[in-house]
């Protein structure tokens, strides 16, 4: 399978998932469904199934579930009792939060997944030293050393052949007789990755620790993020990776195996779940913190200010979105 293709079944299921939680829960609680879309317009096709359209946009960058009076135009509505903006604010929370819990789930079930099935053993590179032999071959940080399922053996093999040309992934290079303290005879660190699959039960427990570590340690990593922004330290922005830099991410998994690239989906659903708690206007976090704001001041906030902010809110997502996609395609040319 391509990696494009592989790349779009990829996104594909985060998005759906994430969209089907809000679609669920508003379904659940018996309300309006208008539309489910994947990605944002300009729309390509749309189809119109019982009450609600279904439809594929242009910019694959999310998708949306469109409820009835989710938006309160301040006009008197259509079947009220099925609107989002009359049903009480703990209903309006669950279904904001059911995306969040959908890509929680199923990071939790691609690890348990993991778990159960095992990963191979792989070496990978950590570090490649500037000026080493594998360095001027053009290996890189995250390589697979290939035909090698053992650190310990990749070692030997490498010390065995100190001073002659060896081939390594398709390379020719020699490793060195007397290398720079602490780099190595090729320049590179690597470590083994790799872990005994166990049974279901088992694992099922296990990846849901899992799954809270992981989303502490990206709820952890937002902060210092946001942190270094508010600071002046910019750099951080050069971490952020958007479509194009993921596609190439799960070329990365999906070449030491299929079971590597369903551990790269459970992580990177994970991380939009952490991402959309984020109080920012558009995402679920923001939504869910007018909510708050509404049961605080025991009133409903004014409807027009909170369209407002969301729709300044997706477009300021949207173009930082942009602007990290063009990056990442110039970093590729």
């Amino acid at each position: 399978m391509s990696l494009f293709i592989t790349s779009i079944i990829f996104i594909s299921i985060l998005i759906i998932g994430h969209e089907f939680g809000h679609f669920f829960a508003a379904k659940l609680f018996k309300l309006k469904v208008l539309e489910f879309s994947l990605g944002f317009p300009p729309r390509i096709f749309s189809k119109k199934i019982g009450e609600t359209k279904y439809s594929f946009n242009a910019l694959p960058f999310g998708g949306f579930v469109r409820i009835h009076g989710e938006e309160d135009k301040g006009e008197e509505l259509e079947e009220p009792e099925r609107s989002f903006i009359h049903q009480p604010a703990w209903r309006r929370a669950l279904i904001i939060l059911a995306g969040v819990i959908m890509n929680f789930l199923i990071g939790w079930l691609a690890l348990t997944l993991v778990l159960s099935v095992g990963l191979p053993n792989r070496v990978i590179i950590e570090e490649v030293f500037p000026g080493s032999p594998a360095s001027e071959a053009g290996f890189k940080t995250g390589d697979q050393i290939k035909d090698f399922n053992s650190a310990e053996t990749f070692s030997q093999f490498i010390e065995a052949n100190k001073g002659q040309s060896i081939s390594l992934n398709g390379q020719t290079l020699t490793p060195r007789a007397d290398p720079p303290e602490g780099e190595g005879p090729l320049g590179i660190k690597i470590v083994e990755v790799g872990a005994p699959s166990q049974n279901f039960a088992r694992s099922l427990w296990q990846g849901l620790v899992a799954a809270i570590l992981t989303l502490g340690f990206i709820f952890k990593a937002i902060f210092f993020f946001f942190a270094g922004v508010f600071t002046g330290n910019f750099a951080v922005l050069s971490e952020v990776t958007g479509p194009v830099g993921v596609f190439s991410l799960i070329n990365d998994a999906g070449e030491l195996g299929f079971i590597y690239l369903v551990n790269f989906l459970g992580l990177i659903s994970l991380n939009l779940a952490a991402i959309n708690l984020i109080p920012f206007p558009a995402l679920d976090g923001g939504r869910l913190l007018f909510v708050g704001v509404e049961k605080l001041i025991g009133r409903p906030v004014n409807r027009r200010w909170e369209a407002a902010l969301n729709a300044l809110g997706l477009a300021l997502l949207l173009t930082l979105m942009l602007v990290i996609t063009f990056r990442d395609i110039m970093k590729l040319i």
